[in-house]
């Protein structure tokens, strides 16, 4: 038999009066304090109170004992990774600093953890962390599918909101394997919607327009005007700022959040083409950055109206209650 590793501080107290062994390879004990675990967990609470049957089989310790003192020892189905993460949880600050998660499985690890044992503290803790910056910006779809599973609401919706600073042609991820298609399906049509909303929002800066604007754009009559037919409903104008317009509108339709109105090459590219007329060469990159910023206020305006049907009861949230019923004081194994 394989003899298990100790757990580093602070889960190596020898005054400690339960283990939790992981299921690693080479299995680590924790040892914690059945107190601790009771108040961070409604589950250890009732398992805790409850008499052990004589049966060994049908008891949630092991038959072994980790060391002289008889501490009883009880065999997790987690590793020694989501453990330590999980346990560093339900100490004070005082005598454990609060984890930090590098990497969004770990917060997956840790949440179902969470759920199993019924530690509703933890999870609140865990919906903030899943939508933390370092997480949600660089990988929004793979935190709106974690939120989805757990049924957290505020969570899934601000990912969704995320994933429109991407292109919706990404690769695959093993969390699209909480959500059902059709959440898929009503995630790309959230994402198709905003799109069409932030290109026409784009596109109609052309028409509103008006004669007593003072953009460079307008009161500039020396550089090519977008039309070669004047009409007096509109004023004449420039052509490059209309292809900013045009490019603005194609780009946000793929990514249709109001920092790309201001995305660098394309107004490097229009303030190259201003360049080249001595009027709008004084005016155009103070004028472009202020209409951009004025721009994307009304794309994010327009884009808040988009609604995201999102539907809890589908088959995504089965996961949660197998778990439920699999931890169930009635139905306990030697492994959580």
């Amino acid at each position: 038999m394989i003899q298990p590793i100790p757990a580093p501080s602070p889960f190596d107290n020898l005054e400690a009066d339960v283990i939790l062994r992981s299921s690693d390879r080479e299995p680590v004990d924790f040892r914690a304090f059945k107190l601790l675990l009771s108040l961070s967990s409604q589950f250890f609470s009732e398992i805790f109170t409850l008499p052990q049957p004589s049966d060994p089989n049908a008891s949630i310790y092991s038959e072994e004992c980790a060391d002289r003192r008889g501490t009883p020892v009880i065999q997790m189905a987690e590793d020694s990774q989501t453990l330590l993460l999980l346990l560093g949880l339900c100490l004070p600050i005082s005598v454990h600093e609060i984890p930090r998660f590098t990497s969004l499985n770990e917060v997956q690890k840790v949440t179902e953890a969470a759920f199993k044992f019924e530690m509703e503290g933890i999870q609140k803790y865990l919906r903030a962390e899943l939508i933390s910056p370092r997480f949600i910006e660089s990988q929004p779809l793979r935190v709106f599918a974690i939120a989805y599973r757990y049924g957290w609401d505020l969570e899934a919706r601000k990912a969704a909101r995320y994933t429109l600073r991407h292109s919706m042609d990404l690769p695959f991820v093993s969390e699209l394997e909480f959500i059902s298609g059709a959440t898929l399906y009503r995630l790309q049509e959230y994402h198709r919607m905003c799109g069409e909303v932030a290109s026409s929002r784009a596109l109609l800066q052309i028409a509103l327009a008006e004669h007593d604007d003072v953009w460079t754009w307008v009161t500039c009559k020396r550089c090519p005007a977008a039309w070669n037919t004047r009409n007096k409903n509109y004023p004449d104008t420039r052509k490059w700022w209309v292809q900013w317009i045009e490019d603005i509108a194609e780009e946000i339709r793929l990514k249709p959040w109001g920092e790309t109105v201001r995305k660098w090459d394309l107004h490097s590219k229009a303030l190259g083409q201003a360049a080249a007329c001595p009027n709008c060469s004084k005016r155009a990159r103070e004028d472009l950055e202020v209409f951009s910023q004025m721009l994307a206020v009304e794309i994010e305006r327009d884009i808040s109206s988009v609604d995201l049907d999102l539907n809890f009861d589908d088959w995504s949230s089965a996961p949660i209650r197998n778990i439920r019923l699999v931890t169930s004081p009635l139905s306990i194994n030697h492994k959580f």
